[in-house]
């Protein structure tokens, strides 16, 4: 906001940052990517704005609507014509042979919606998806929790952290991945997890590697969903479910993006949901893949006692890690 007032409008201010871009660094050399680098990020922010347009409206809408119910109740009520005085009831009599049958009767009805009072109650307690009264908050990170590992998920993508021993090194995990099953587990013991997904995954894009943070050390396994904009109810069939239902947020405006502003979006769903679980972002997990590619590439180079940074860049045919 200040270098917008500085320059005294946005038009002068991107007139400054373009002609900055163009005197110090190297920006317009590849004139397409960079044009494609600003459109990407435009659209974006654009989408974000037209969403929070749409609920704005949306909101005045129903502000309005409930405002000319009250109005249309309050002239109603005006109008309604005073109520009359009620007929005196008619008394009927009847024999005790017909009384005995009218309160057998009643006593049936009473005793059939008693049964289905207790089947409707019933059916709702065994309903995992039911979440009347229920004050459950919504689960964390849109996954759920077990004995043996803890999972998240977003459209695309869902990300199980197992934990293990601080002794353990990646060439005594024991790892089998699947379509549609996953076993994780020490070599020589019994698999930790053994079951299969809920939903069909890809396993050409599937990364696991070990990490550790403040609570410990984790198999970290990122999977990606073959069918995306759906949410799981479980990462391992049989395990504990969630309530999708409780999931914040709505499917279906994602869904009205193109393809390449929809994926830039969940990207950065996916970063602000990683950052807050202090996790590395995409584009971390995406240079670690490629430091490991490299040293991979490399064997006759000593990595023991080197000290890397985050950043590797890609120039030209070779790469340079600095």
């Amino acid at each position: 906001m200040t270098g917008v007032q500085q320059s005294q409008g946005l038009e002068n201010f991107f007139n400054n940052l373009f002609s900055f871009m163009r005197r110090k660094t190297d920006f317009y050399s590849k004139a397409e990517e960079a044009e494609k680098t600003v459109t990407k990020h435009f659209k974006v922010h654009q989408a974000l704005f037209s969403k929070v347009q749409e609920e704005l409206k949306k909101k005045e809408e129903d502000r309005q609507k409930h405002k000319e119910l009250q109005e249309k109740l309050k002239q109603q009520e005006k109008e309604k014509p005073k109520e009359q005085p009620r007929a005196q009831a008619k008394v009927e009599e009847i024999t005790e042979e017909e009384a005995a049958k009218i309160e057998n009767e009643k006593k049936e009805e009473k005793e059939e919606s008693s049964v289905e009072k207790e089947e409707k109650k019933e059916e709702k307690e065994n309903d995992p998806m039911n979440d009347e009264d229920d004050n459950e908050p919504p689960p964390v990170g849109n996954g759920g929790k077990t004995d043996t590992y803890i999972w998240t998920q977003t459209l695309k993508e869902v990300c199980i952290n197992i934990p293990i021993e601080d002794h353990i090194k990646s060439k005594m995990i024991d790892f089998k991945l699947t379509a549609k099953t996953l076993r994780v587990g020490i070599k020589g013991q019994k698999p930790i997890i053994d079951g299969e997904f809920p939903e069909k995954v890809k396993t050409i894009d599937t990364l696991w590697e070990i990490e550790e943070n403040n609570d410990g050390r984790f198999v970290v396994v990122n999977i990606e969903k073959f069918e995306d904009m759906k949410w799981w109810d479980c990462a391992i069939v049989g395990d504990a479910k969630i309530n999708t239902r409780k999931i914040p947020g709505e499917e279906s405006k994602l869904g009205d993006l193109d393809s390449e502003t929809r994926s830039t979006v969940e990207k950065m769903m996916f970063d602000q949901q990683q950052k807050m679980k202090g996790q590395p972002t995409s584009d971390e997990l995406q240079k670690k893949q490629q430091l490991d590619a490299f040293m991979k590439a490399h064997p006759e180079m000593d990595f023991s006692k080197a000290k890397f940074c985050q950043t590797i860049e890609l120039i030209g045919r070779k790469q340079f890690i600095r």
